[in-house]
């Protein structure tokens, strides 16, 4: 077991991917840069939708708070 575990820590020294080695113009450093974007263009439109509906929390909220300062006139 333990040869084994051994040896593939040497095949991963041995052999790097194209990500880990370097080379800017490999199809898989390309797939990863694209991952990459894609997932933080996730997360971002996922905190932009968050943002989004605390304002419009806060702005209904504020609409209530003037609607009963006029009623309570």
């Amino acid at each position: 077991m333990k040869l084994l575990s051994l040896l593939f820590i040497f095949l991963n020294f041995v052999f790097p991917c194209a990500v880990c080695y370097g080379d800017p113009n490999h199809p898989v450093t390309e797939g990863m840069n694209n991952a990459i974007l894609f997932l933080l263009f996730v997360i971002v439109f996922v905190l932009l939708c968050i943002a989004s509906s605390i304002v419009v929390l806060m702005q209904r909220a504020k609409k209530i708070e003037i609607d009963r300062s006029i009623n309570d006139r």
